[in-house]
């Protein structure tokens, strides 16, 4: 459950917006990982941007994280064998997992 001030439906906008990215740029997991995406999503550029981008990047790493069961997107995305479907299909159901 997002428990920030951010909204469930901004939140799931956000996760859409980096599956799309991610979508049209590719995945990978060194050059383009998910939370780059997320970021650039969200609107967020580190000691730039709003407390609300900050807010809502941080909920979608945390939704998508706990919808993959990973304490770490990162090191979830950089296992062996991980395919850019796989990535886009868990960020694709966090999304409407969190719009529900």
């Amino acid at each position: 459950m997002v428990t920030l001030s951010v909204t469930r439906s901004r939140v799931a906008a956000v996760l859409n917006g980096a599956e799309a990215l991610l979508q049209t740029e590719g995945w990978d997991p060194l050059h383009n990982p998910v939370i780059l995406a997320i970021d650039r999503a969200a609107g967020f550029v580190p000691g730039k941007s709003s407390m609300d981008a900050e807010e809502t990047t941080l909920a979608a790493w945390q939704m998508l994280a706990d919808h993959i069961g990973a304490a770490s997107v990162s090191g979830w995305e950089r296992e062996a064998g991980r395919t850019q479907l796989q990535v886009l299909a868990a960020v694709r159901q966090a999304a409407k997992a969190v719009a529900s």
